[in-house]
């Protein structure tokens, strides 16, 4: 289990960068989390039970904010204290244990479909925008552009409208958001690494610029070549893969179980094992339980960074990726974050190839018929376990956990313990 521990050097000298996001002034945090709109919507829609959702690094605003808006509104608001999966999604796990009648969200969001029918308004947050320099760096252009908001930038559309009546304006959070063979120029915020594949992949924009207001500029976001080049790479990885783990999450977003259960038929179909793991958040620690899963496929939002996360210690795979290893059909299929643009393919049928060899091994891909089964018949009379499985995995380790010893040890009736605590039992002597 070597491979699971590090030099206790490592977190002695680790560095750690702390990034603190000062308070929001007292006097700009009604207008910053918009409380009049707030309290005006919840009273409109007679909601006693509110929740108030706040990703960490608006924590130190909650307790003011909330004091602020149930005094307006008449009545307690909560402050969800934990956010089960992702902040950018909407939590309706937390929410429900007050059986909450609404949730107000801020800051960034991701926009997934979601899966309950909670009502829920969203504030976004407020990034000032330096309009001269976007001007400056607009006149490079040679065409007119479509300049798209980020969320934190959309109270300002009417100032970016008013300075640039050449130019289309649209907000990332628009129904029906279409930049297919446009110039696009994003204004993006918080989150925008991520943000920029989603929008090359998704919506095909001619051109994609990003403006980076920290060292005013356009760059021209040329789509990463090394994202697509890992694609490939994971899809070899799940096809020699024989136990696959299936990791939730999400709970939030829409056709999440459908999500499940599809994944679930398609490795049945393969002849591949599965777990599913449900451990909240999924950390590095966390999914290091599991030694004997070869690859870890994660339903969540399509804004999650687990997937380009490199500290894991088996690969970290989409839906996507799973659909190109198993089921890639006739009609291609466009790399894409969100599970819900792939799920509904038809599943193909499984063709046995012998000679299909794997280009990260360099061996040949046997088709298992064991169908996932623990046991196997070895010869006549006898039965061993199938070890490219769970079970099979564990009799191969060298440790096993603890030793029960049945058995072994002689069977007493129970007598009574120590009595006390700690620092001190009953039976003890001090001096």
């Amino acid at each position: 289990m070597s491979q699971f521990s590090t030099n206790e050097a490592v977190s002695l000298e680790k560095q750690v960068e702390t990034v603190i996001n000062p308070a929001t002034k007292f006097e700009l945090i009604d207008e910053v989390y918009e409380l009049q709109r707030c309290a005006e919507w919840i009273k409109d829609n007679n909601f006693e039970k509110v929740c108030l959702q706040f990703p960490d690094h608006l924590l130190q605003d909650s307790s003011e904010v909330a004091l602020r808006l149930g005094k307006q509104v008449g009545q307690t608001v909560y402050i969800l204290a934990d956010t089960a999966y992702e902040s950018c999604c909407i939590d309706y796990v937390a929410a429900a244990h007050i059986n909450t009648d609404a949730i107000v969200h801020f800051g960034p969001v991701c926009f997934s479909k979601t899966s309950a029918n909670i009502p829920y308004l969203n504030i976004y947050e407020k990034e000032e925008l330096d309009l001269g320099a976007l001007e400056q760096c607009l006149m490079q252009l040679s065409e007119k552009a479509v300049i798209l908001l980020d969320t934190s930038f959309i109270h300002l559309t009417d100032k970016v409208v008013a300075k640039f009546p050449n130019h289309t304006i649209k907000t990332i959070d628009s129904n029906n958001l279409n930049l297919n063979n446009d110039s696009v120029v994003f204004i993006g915020g918080r989150n925008y690494h991520r943000k920029l594949p989603n929008l090359k992949f998704s919506h095909k924009p001619k051109t994609l610029y990003y403006f980076n207001d920290k060292a005013p500029s356009l760059i021209n976001y040329i789509q990463d070549e090394k994202v697509l080049r890992r694609r490939y790479f994971v899809i070899e990885k799940i096809k020699d893969s024989n136990t696959v783990g299936i990791v939730i999450g999400t709970l939030g977003v829409s056709n999440y179980l459908k999500a499940i259960e599809r994944l679930k038929k398609l490795l049945t179909l393969h002849s591949k094992k599965y777990y599913l793991i449900s451990v909240g958040k999924p950390t590095v620690a966390k999914l290091a339980n599991f030694p004997e899963i070869d690859i870890y496929v994660v339903v969540t939002c399509a804004l999650n960074e687990i997937y380009d996360s490199r500290d894991y210690y088996k690969p970290i795979v989409t839906i996507y990726d799973v659909e190109m290893a198993l089921n890639p059909g006739p009609d291609g299929l466009e790399f894409t974050y969100d599970y819900n643009d792939v799920i509904s393919r038809p599943l193909t049928d499984v063709v046995s190839d012998p000679n299909d060899v794997s280009l990260v091994t360099g061996r040949i891909r046997g088709t298992s018929n064991i169908q996932g089964a623990e046991l196997v018949v070895k010869e006549a009379g006898t039965v061993a376990l199938n070890t490219n499985h769970g079970a099979g995995f564990l009799a191969n380790r060298t440790w096993k956990g603890l030793e029960r010893d049945v058995g072994g040890d002689e069977v007493k009736m129970a007598s009574e313990g120590r009595r006390g605590i700690a620092q001190g039992y009953s039976d003890e002597t001090i001096g």
